[in-house]
């Protein structure tokens, strides 16, 4: 079966030895979808064969004469009739004997008794160019008909009119009749009037929501059906209430709609909502205590699709977790959820993430840190739950120390820069494992355009502290032995060196007090470094963070690769000179703009807590 532009199919078919004919086409008018199984001899008699050649050639899009369509076209059946009406429609604009040829018989069908026949002539007489005056006072006639079905096709024949004859639909009266139709008594005329509002009036914003507009579409908000009600919802966007006692009238009337089951229509209520009380940020919980209920409803269900948008959906409504932290268990990843609903629910295990469930949510999210789908996003959780208490930060280490160890390359990179995010957040950036090719700063450093000139320095340090927005220096934690001979290991890999070789010089640099063998794995690492001109430039930050760590060590290592950047044109030359003149100028600047930490006894956590 085959779905054309003009809204419907047809397709034969061998049932119980009689010939049926199944009908299904798109009725815009209703809004819905028609199924319909006809025998043969009841729309083809009494010229059988005949009429189910052309029936046929018309549902497939052959050309057909025009003599054919007009036979069609005066038939009495009201599904070829119909049918007929949509071919009219679609082709009319091509032919321009066709169009001619059926006006008079589409006049006459606006006035047919069957509701079913004035619909479909007024949504083709629409469509026909050159009778533009007879069909806006069909169209007129149409939108205030008794039959809902009429006055739905009433207000998309405007739409369709407006397309070839726009001037005729502004000055004929059509838009004051669609705003008058807003107070129709069914929900799907108010919906198509809105929608061609929308459309005549796009050059002029779209249609104008007042206040009288805005409570009578929120009071009937419930009849729509749940498509038309998203839409409305999002219509209402465009109002602002005028006053507080407005707002909460509205926000009683929203009530109803925040308990919805359906999500696009509780997102689009929760929209609503926060923009009518976007001076009212205390009425925030309130709202979340309504609508955690239905939401938890939504993801035990365990529809993906709906999963993901409902989870995507929280993670902007803010801080989430007094509300949401108790229902934490719906939030869990499950192994048979799809990748992508995986990635997004381990993105908001954090946000619900709690002093007495942390533990547990780490529990559940170590299975999928070897996950091929999302192993990045479920290392990068353990991150984040590790900075909520100490026990948390000491089970996360805990598991970064045994992903370090494990084969994959891409795991043990993922773990690396879990780790360095954990015991220096304000160093460690999203992009710190890119490939750019652009000459920005790098997180190790400043790669200057030029080469400082002597004073200058103190000023560019000021300069550099402004931009990035940091403090002083944070001391690093101290770090397990175990850990730190996981970390060796890991780095010391020539595979994971080839990975992702500026993470590997990001993290020897910040740990160059805890590996006692840096300076060998500087050595080692700098060939590799050499192949791009921004990796040439960490080799030369990383080679003095260590240098500041190990000064015996890496003085003739430092010395080395200072003097081969120099001598390269480009980022390696501007970051050998900075580092240069930073060394030169003492260690507080160098050890600012090299970001070279010291150690200290506590993590982070236990700090805060402290």
């Amino acid at each position: 079966m085959r779905i054309h532009e003009c809204g419907f199919a047809l397709e034969k078919r061998q049932q119980k030895s009689r010939n049926v004919i199944q009908i299904s086409y798109y009725d815009r008018e209703s809004s819905e979808y028609l199924l319909i199984h006809v025998q043969e001899n009841v729309i083809m008699a009494p010229n059988l064969p005949e009429k189910r050649k052309m029936l046929t050639k018309m549902v497939n899009k052959e050309p057909m004469a025009t003599s054919d369509v007009v036979e069609l076209m005066a038939s009495h059946d009201t599904l070829v009739k119909k049918i007929t009406c949509y071919h009219v429609a679609d082709q009319c604009s091509k032919n321009a004997d066709l169009a001619l040829l059926t006006a008079n018989l589409l006049l006459k069908d606006t006035s047919d008794a069957n509701p079913t026949v004035r619909s479909a002539s007024i949504s083709a007489l629409a469509a026909l160019p050159g009778i533009e005056e007879s069909s806006v006072r069909a169209i007129t006639t149409a939108l205030s008909d008794q039959a809902a079905m009429v006055r739905r096709a009433g207000a998309v024949a405007c739409m369709r009119l407006y397309s070839h004859a726009p001037e005729v639909v502004l000055e004929c009266g059509l838009v004051t009749a669609l705003y008058e139709g807003i107070r129709d008594s069914d929900p799907i005329v108010i919906t198509n009037c809105i929608l061609a509002l929308d459309s005549i009036l796009h050059s002029e914003g779209g249609i104008v929501v007042n206040k009288n507009i805005a409570h009578y579409l929120l009071g009937r908000v419930m009849q729509f059906s749940d498509c038309n009600a998203v839409y409305v919802l999002t219509l209402l966007l465009r109002y602002t209430p005028k006053s507080e006692e407005e707002i909460f009238t509205m926000l009683n009337a929203l009530d109803e709609l925040l308990a919805s089951k359906t999500p696009a229509v509780l997102i689009a209520s929760v929209k609503l909502f926060l923009h009518l009380t976007k001076d009212h940020q205390h009425l925030k919980k309130d709202m979340l205590e309504l609508i955690h209920t239905p939401i938890c409803k939504i993801l035990s269900r365990n529809i993906p699709e709906t999963s993901f948008l409902m989870v995507e959906f929280l993670q902007t409504l803010g801080d989430i977790r007094e509300v949401f932290g108790p229902h934490y268990k719906y939030f869990l990843v499950r192994s048979k959820d799809p990748g992508y609903l995986k990635t997004q629910k381990l993105k908001v295990l954090p946000e619900v993430s709690t002093e007495s469930n942390v533990c547990q949510l780490i529990e559940e999210v170590k299975p999928f840190c070897s996950d091929y789908q999302s192993f990045r996003e479920a290392i990068s959780c353990l991150g984040k739950l590790a900075l909520v208490n100490s026990v948390a930060y000491k089970m996360c280490l805990s598991t970064l120390e045994s992903l370090l160890d494990v084969p994959t390359e891409r795991v043990v990179v993922a773990a690396l820069e879990c780790l360095l995010t954990i015991i220096s957040p304000d160093l460690v950036t999203e992009n710190v494992t890119r490939a750019s090719g652009s000459n920005a700063e790098l997180p190790e450093g400043s790669a200057a355009k030029s080469e400082p000139q002597g004073g200058d320095l103190h000023q560019l340090t000021d300069k550099m502290k402004q931009r990035h927005k940091i403090g002083p220096l944070r001391e690093l934690p101290d770090l397990p032995k175990e850990l730190i001979a996981a970390v060796t290991q890991a780095i010391s890999r020539s595979t994971v060196q080839e990975a992702a070789p500026t993470l590997v010089l990001h993290a020897l640099g910040t740990l160059a007090t805890y590996i006692d063998t840096s300076h060998d794995i500087v050595e080692s690492i700098s060939p590799l470094s050499l192949a791009s001109a921004l990796t040439h430039a960490d080799l030369v930050t990383c080679a003095a963070r260590v240098f500041l760590a190990r000064p015996a060590q890496m003085q003739l290592i430092l010395s080395a690769v200072l003097t081969r950047a120099l001598k390269t044109p480009g980022p390696p030359a501007s970051r050998a000179a900075l580092v240069y003149g930073a060394l030169m100028e003492g260690p507080e600047n160098a050890a600012y703009l090299l970001r070279a930490f010291p150690k200290r006894s506590k993590p982070p956590s236990e700090e805060q807590a402290a």
